[in-house]
């Protein structure tokens, strides 16, 4: 337990030492902790805390961050890169930690609660991004194209995976 709080506080404020870390040694359970505390956190500040609800968005959000960190591996693949997969979904999952301040953020309301809301999503966008970047050891630059380019590789797979259900379900 004490690795995993070094590693949170690490990533909040030496975030490349702690990302090194991750690395060198990458703990895939600590990250599943991570992504679930973060989605079922995130469901509790725009639903409210239920079980059912807490539950559903645990497994979303392990599946969600599974598939766009393999598009990610895949799109660093394409670049010459090969990383490993623990490495890339561990260092992504703790990056996304500064994502637990959005909501204490939000409860200042008005225009002080947008400012420090609009900077947690900016941590947060900055550690997603060192994190790939390391993971797959690539400049920061590079990295910032190819996160994007995994959502909408994902988000057109599941396009065209509909349209061709829809085509199978219209052949009589």
């Amino acid at each position: 337990m004490l690795a995993l709080l070094d590693a949170i506080y690490g990533t909040w404020f030496w975030p490349d030492r702690a990302f090194a870390a991750l690395k060198a040694r990458p703990l895939i359970w600590q990250a599943g902790l991570v992504v679930i505390v973060l989605n079922a956190a995130d469901w509790g500040r725009r639903n409210g805390m239920n079980a059912a609800g807490i539950a559903l968005s645990a497994i979303l959000g392990l599946m969600g961050w599974v598939v766009v960190v393999a598009l990610l591996r895949l799109l660093a693949f394409s670049m010459g890169r090969d990383p490993q997969l623990n490495e890339l979904l561990t260092l992504t999952a703790f990056g996304g930690l500064p994502w637990l301040f959005v909501a204490p953020a939000q409860q200042f309301g008005g225009a002080i609660g947008t400012i420090l809301g609009l900077l947690a999503l900016a941590w947060f966008t900055i550690l997603e991004i060192k994190a790939t970047a390391i993971a797959l050891d690539l400049p920061w630059w590079r990295t910032i194209w190819l996160i994007p380019m995994a959502f909408l590789a994902g988000f057109l797979a599941i396009a065209w995976s509909a349209s061709f259900v829809g085509v199978l379900a219209s052949l009589n």
